[in-house]
């Protein structure tokens, strides 16, 4: 913190402490001659007087010098500034200004979005920049920063701005602008954050580095609503990405709401041929504010191919942008899968097969797979062409020349799981250098537990786990106990799927479940099998034969669905690229549609037959089209904002202050924007303070006048000089006192010296006349 002064020129005022001195030594009291006797007597005490009379004079001399420099020091108006000694106030400044672009941004209050609000208050801010000064405007979006080339360019840059998908996180923004102020040739420069101060913009992420020296000094602007109203939608949930024609379509997602009870309707379409969505189902819903409630739909009759729909909430509300939800499946007929089972196969994969195609809707036509059962030791005779995954079910060791047909039959966009059980025989014999390839890893040992072990996943976050969340904690796991597994090993690789990941874990902590990308494919390995029936003493576990085993019945469908299913990214967060199978090589381009109707084009990898769409910033349902009318494919998927970016519930001001600083800058109108720059740019005027500081100058200077110059209440000032005289020779030669009017005696018995003048002679009384 430093000091400067608005007119520093009245600082001169100061030589004016001269005139009290001036006056002290003109006004001095000169000294009166007395002829008196006894000047001995009197120079002693003068001499004690005039050093006290010194101490005073010195005491308020110094007093009115003080009165005068303070005087002349509030004429100046001195300022407290943020940096520097010398007022730079009406200099140019490089300035920054930040803006939190993001969907919640467009949150109405008082009939103006928080983006209008922010725009509004940094408009008043820049008409009052000085002249010369130089802007950037930066925001959310991630576009590339520098500075505008004039301040108009600024403004309209400001006026362009719109609410869409984050492209960086506000702590990003800030650090780019930081850096881009660093090279600014100007002295002074400041940083302005325009932010709601939500969860959305602050929560989980780690707090702002402290200033250093030299950084400019930030200015959050606080533009988040008072008083936010609304309803949303967040967690879209479907039964599948994929699903077998004549099959229902389960779709869930969760209603919260902001502000007071409230009834709105929610409602599911889905995208015609004709472009236009056609409403499927329709839900009253009871909104508060206590929790999430979960609405769910059921969505049957869908056509084969690529099917998009949205669910909606209808009416209008103060943030439209978390009002719909988008959605992308696959129907078809149903998965054609290879079980490869020990012998007798039809017995050994009976438990998996009912699990994931069950008689009744394999009867009706509506299961998700059609299992082909096949002896393992036929595998390498089968036609795997038709097949969209395998199951290898308690494999023995495979030769290398099978496992690497394997290989290439996955890196094709297939999927393989694999559930290990004792037929692998040692880890020697069946970890190959093929086999490592594939499964990403290599067995151990057999691991044993008595009791206690079951299949304990850490989250819930992978694709295959994901159908769990709808009951959480409720899963039964340790009622189907683990008494043996393989001890797998992943295993560090560079090839082009990378090193397996581990997506489930007993309660030992040893991989359950592990997954790697091959090429195009997935492959999925248990450490467990599912091949042993219940009444073998020697089962390896009870998942498939324990009571109501509903957890492995989802898991074998999940892992499987999973793993035939790898070829598209349907359903994607805004923001992030999605990967389309278009499975044409014969053709360089495929068109995207956008849902603002746009198209653009997309180069087709000739290798994958893939393309990559790195252009998924707009909500909603994309179109792909590659080749002809006749002969071409259409694929699609669906684009949703992520959570934090339509979450404006404020954080609390200690949360704040935690991500901010302690001593962090925030304004939320106007005049307190104009009032910290000024303190900041000008800095904070002390002209009251030093005005105060005057007063009691000159009110110790007149206290102190006062009691110098007071006069004498007591008759000292009328006693006559020689009675003061003899009363300080009394007092210094320690002489007694005789009566009144006759002189002192010596101690030493001489008599004292004749008085100046004879005492008049006693008035005569009555008697005497």
């Amino acid at each position: 913190m430093g000091l400067s002064f608005i007119s520093p020129l009245l600082l001169g005022g100061i030589a004016f402490v001269a005139v009290p001195v001036v006056l002290h030594l003109i006004m001095r009291r000169k000294p009166v001659p007395h002829t008196f006797p006894a000047l001995r007597f009197l120079r002693q005490r003068a001499a004690a007087n005039r050093r006290r009379l010194r101490l005073s004079h010195i005491l308020l001399l110094l007093l009115r010098m003080a009165a005068v420099a303070l005087v002349a020091l509030a004429l100046a108006r001195p300022v407290l500034r943020g940096a520097g000694w010398i007022g730079g106030g009406e200099g140019p400044v490089a300035a920054a200004l930040v803006f939190d672009t993001s969907p919640r941004m467009a949150l109405r209050e008082a009939n103006q979005t928080r983006l209008e609000r922010a725009a509004s208050l940094a408009r008043g801010l820049l008409a009052k920049l000085p002249d010369g000064s130089r802007l950037a405007v930066l925001d959310t979006a991630g576009g590339a920063a520098g500075f505008s080339p004039t301040p108009a360019a600024a403004a309209a840059r400001i006026g362009r701005l719109t609410a869409s998908a984050p492209g960086s996180s506000l702590s990003s923004a800030i650090a780019e602008a930081r850096r881009l102020l660093a090279g600014s040739e100007l002295s002074r420069r400041e940083l302005y954050v325009f932010t709601d101060c939500s969860r959305g913009a602050w929560e989980n992420t780690p707090p702002l580095p402290p200033s250093e020296a030299g950084d400019p000094p930030v200015l959050f602007v606080d533009v988040g609503a008072e008083h936010p109203r609304n309803f949303g939608l967040e967690s879209i949930d479907l039964s599948g990405e994929r699903v077998s024609a004549g099959n229902s379509l389960a779709v869930s997602v969760m209603a919260t709401r902001v502000g007071p009870e409230a009834n709105r309707t929610v409602a599911v379409e889905m995208l015609g041929r004709d472009g236009q969505y056609v409403r499927r189902g329709v839900k009253p819903v009871a909104w508060n504010e206590a929790a999430p409630m979960p609405v769910d739909f059921d969505v049957a009759g869908l056509e084969p191919g690529t099917r998009q729909g949205r669910v909606v909430i209808e009416g209008n509300d103060d943030l439209d942008a978390d009002n719909v939800v988008f959605f992308t499946v696959e129907v078809g007929a149903a998965a054609r899968v290879i079980v490869a089972a020990p012998r007798p196969a039809a017995s050994t994969a009976s438990l998996l097969v009912q699990a994931i195609a069950p008689s009744s809707l394999a009867k009706a036509g509506k299961a998700r797979f059609e299992p082909e059962v096949i002896d393992v030791a036929s595998l390498g005779s089968a036609s795997w062409d038709a097949a969209q995954g395998i199951v290898l079910l308690d494999p023995p060791p495979l030769s290398p020349q099978q496992w690497d047909a394997l290989e290439r039959w996955v890196a094709g966009g297939r999927g393989l799981v694999v559930w290990l059980g004792s037929r692998a025989g040692t880890s020697e014999r069946f970890n190959t250098e093929a086999s490592r390839r594939v499964l990403g890893g290599e067995l151990v040992r057999v691991w044993r537990s008595r009791e206690g072990n079951y299949l304990a996943p850490a989250s819930l976050d992978h694709p295959m786990l994901a159908a769990f969340r709808r009951v959480g904690d409720a899963v039964p796991w340790q009622d189907y106990p683990v008494a043996r597994h393989w001890e797998f090993r992943p295993l560090a690789d560079e090839a082009d799927g990378g090193q397996a990941s581990v997506v489930a874990t007993f309660r030992n902590g040893l991989p359950a479940i592990v997954e790697r990308r091959v090429g195009n494919g997935t492959v999925v390995v248990v450490t467990t099998p599912v091949s042993e029936s219940a009444s073998d003493p020697d089962a390896w576990n009870t998942l498939a034969t324990g009571f109501e085993p509903w957890p492995f019945v989802m898991l074998a469908n999940e892992m499987l669905l999973h793993a035939v299913d790898t070829t598209d990214d349907r359903n994607v967060v805004a923001g992030v690229p999605a990967v389309i199978h278009v499975g044409r090589r014969d053709t360089p381009m495929a068109m995207v549609s956008t849902p603002g109707g746009d198209d653009f084009p997309a180069p087709v990898d000739q290798k994958r037959g893939t393309i990559t769409v790195t252009a998924t910033q707009v909500p909603g349902n994309y179109l792909v089209r590659a080749g002809g009318d006749g002969t071409g494919v259409s694929r699609g998927f669906s684009v949703n904002l992520p959570p934090a970016a339509m979450d404006f519930r404020r954080l609390s001001d200690e949360a704040l202050s935690t991500v901010l600083g302690a001593e962090h800058r925030m304004a939320r109108t106007e005049s307190e924007i104009v009032r910290d720059v000024t303190r900041e740019r000008v800095g904070a005027e002390v002209f009251p303070w030093v005005i105060v500081l005057v007063a009691l100058a000159i009110a110790a200077d007149w206290i102190v006048a006062n009691r110098f110059y007071a006069p004498r209440e007591t008759d000292e000032a009328e006693r006559p000089a020689a009675e003061f005289a003899a009363e300080a020779a009394e007092e210094s030669e320690g002489w007694p006192r005789s009566d009144v009017g006759g002189p002192p005696h010596s101690s030493e018995g001489k008599p004292p010296p004749p008085p100046l003048r004879p005492s008049p002679p006693p008035l005569p009384s009555e008697d005497a006349s």
